[in-house]
């Protein structure tokens, strides 16, 4: 989707200028001088972290980015030692590395170069491709310090994170251009922004940041320092006074991408529309909710697909397969066949980072939701296991971008909204347990009767196992849901009502699962007298203890709530 609108950019003229970062290391380095008492406590600190893109031409003559990076640490202990010990260097074919170097300097100032064969090429899993080293020479108080160079294929916006798990002392990034191209940078959690006007040299910079752990109950990414970059002007094709493209320029793109369609592929869409089941909807909302309930059961939806007409309304008929573009092309077909009003929309995961209107970088279009203006509903094309009108939680709360429909006569275009995406009620989104308890003659055993209950968000999370599991895997997901202690239990009679997608809007049937538990542990015996656990029928909690003081607010995906309704019959 964000090639919408990059085709016009590629064809500008690209003539190398003057950094102001210095991406060499220095020829006799020395240990650097850390002040900070708090860092020193760490196992490790970044003295130093440079990153540059430059902006040329590669032989072949398509405009690239020349990535440079120039990185500095401390180790302190033998835990950061092992951490930085053995680094990793990602690269492919379309972003080779093309120089690499390494080093360590020891307290006495003793300084070990890595040898070219010492830098080692392996495959990954995935099938990507890293080239990996290990540092000799470390020892407690030694600095590592590593330069890549390496090309990356041009894209027109992106972001850049500036801090670590580990504390900083400095944190540099350049976007290095020419004359006639000009970026905005803007920065997040810190960040400072410098331009030089006379050479076309971005920077952003941060210093003295603290190192960031992840913490329950908290968005960890989106707190890390950051600068996103956009390119903004072609003085060479447009001038100062134009845009190369606006939030209206991309809501109108993506309008027209989702509701141009050929005679063919209208009649391929009425096609699927040809069914019983869906004749017999007669409303708007049930309509949506076959539409979304069909394309998600019977089409595949991959991230890469190795077809050049993936996205073509055909080739997902035929082979019922397709991309996430294709996805939102499919719905929007059938919407538009069945003349719903939709609106497409695009945010952030507010746990990476919110979503800045007031800044254009189509970098942060990454969930699509669609909203149906009829039933006042959002549905997400691509979240193959959610039903409308729930979506991921860590969308809302958020802002977004919205193509909002302009009809003027017999014209109908776009421009951009920013629309907050709302946040789920409560009562919405439960997990509920009735618990009944019996005791057997001996009064070593309890046995529990336990349904659980869950709706919304709740709902949505648990769900896939209980529908696409075997039963055996079934079961034993919901012996880890059910269990009302850590400790060993016998769990048995499981039934499983409304598992089915369809059941998943919060105004139909909830997921309901039940079964026994005989469980001994909650009981104890002192002389004549019997204590039973009742408090362990809530369920299990969440540990928020920890060691370090809290650095982040408290943040949760949604608002929920639980009943616990317990009964208990005491022997005679």
């Amino acid at each position: 989707m964000k090639q919408l609108f990059l085709s016009a950019l590629l064809l500008i003229s690209v003539q190398s200028i003057a950094q102001r970062l210095n991406m060499d290391w220095e020829s006799t380095p020395t240990i650097h001088k850390i002040t900070n008492d708090k860092f020193l406590k760490e196992s490790a600190i970044i003295i130093s972290e440079k990153n540059q893109l430059e902006l040329s031409k590669s032989l072949n003559n398509e405009i690239v980015y020349t990535r440079r990076m120039h990185k500095i640490i401390r180790v302190n202990d033998e835990k950061g030692i092992e951490m930085y010990n053995k680094i990793k260097v990602g690269f492919g074919e379309n972003n080779p590395i093309t120089l690499i170097k390494a080093r360590s300097i020891s307290p006495a100032g003793k300084i070990v170069e890595l040898k070219p064969e010492a830098f080692k090429d392996i495959k990954e899993e995935n099938g990507s491709s890293t080239k990996i080293f290990a540092l000799e020479g470390v020892e407690k108080g030694s600095e590592i310090e590593y330069v890549v160079y390496k090309r990356q294929r041009f894209v027109a916006f992106g972001t850049e994170y500036m801090q670590d798990v580990m504390p900083t002392m400095e944190t540099w990034f350049e976007l290095v251009s020419n004359e006639n191209l000009l970026f905005e940078l803007k920065g997040y959690n810190g960040v400072v922004i410098e331009k030089d006007t006379l050479q076309n040299s971005i920077l952003a910079y941060t210093t003295n940041l603290p190192g960031l752990e992840e913490e329950k109950y908290a968005s960890y990414v989106s707190h890390f320092a950051r600068v996103e970059y956009a390119l903004a002007y072609n003085l060479q094709e447009k001038g100062k006074d134009n845009r190369l493209y606006t939030w209206d320029d991309i809501a109108k793109n993506v309008y027209k991408s989702y509701t141009t369609f050929s005679e063919k592929e209208m009649k391929e869409g009425k096609k699927l529309l040809d069914n019983k089941e869906f004749q017999n909807c007669t409303d708007t909302k049930s309509k949506v909710n076959w539409i979304e309930h069909f394309i998600k059961t019977n089409i595949v939806q991959q991230q890469y697909v190795q077809a050049e007409d993936a996205e073509e309304i055909s080739f997902i008929v035929k082979n019922k397969l397709t991309n996430e573009d294709g996805i939102k092309r499919l719905f929007a077909l059938l919407f538009t066949i069945e003349k719903i009003d939709f609106e497409v929309g695009y945010t952030t995961d507010r746990f990476t980072k919110t979503f800045d209107f007031s800044f254009i970088n189509p970098d942060n279009l990454t969930d699509c939701l669609f909203y149906i203006p009829a039933i006042k509903q959002y549905l997400a094309p691509n979240e193959t296991f959610y039903r409308s009108p729930l979506f991921p939680a860590n969308w809302s709360g958020n802002n977004s971008m919205f193509t909002k429909v302009i009809k003027l006569g017999t014209l109908v275009t776009a421009s951009a909204e920013n629309k907050k995406i709302p946040v789920s009620e409560a009562i919405k989104n439960f997990h509920n347990h009735d618990v009944s308890v019996k005791f057997n003659a001996d009064i070593d055993t309890s046995i529990i009767q336990i349904l659980n209950t869950f709706q919304g968000e709740n709902m949505a999370n648990i769900l896939p196992a209980f529908i696409l599991l075997e039963k055996e895997k079934r079961d034993d997901a919901c012996k880890e849901t059910i269990r009302v202690s850590e400790k060993d239990e016998k769990i048995d009679n499981f039934i499983y009502e409304n598992n089915d997608f369809k059941n998943l809007a919060v105004d139909d049937k909830p997921l309901k699962i039940s079964a026994t538990i005989h469980a001994t542990n909650n009981i104890e015996k002192a002389g004549n007298k019997f204590l039973f656990k009742i408090g362990e029928l809530i369920g299990r909690q969440s540990e928020m203890y920890q060691e370090r003081e809290r650095q982040f607010d408290l943040e949760i995906p949604n608002a929920h709530q639980y009943t616990r309704k317990i009964k208990v019959e005491i022997p005679a």
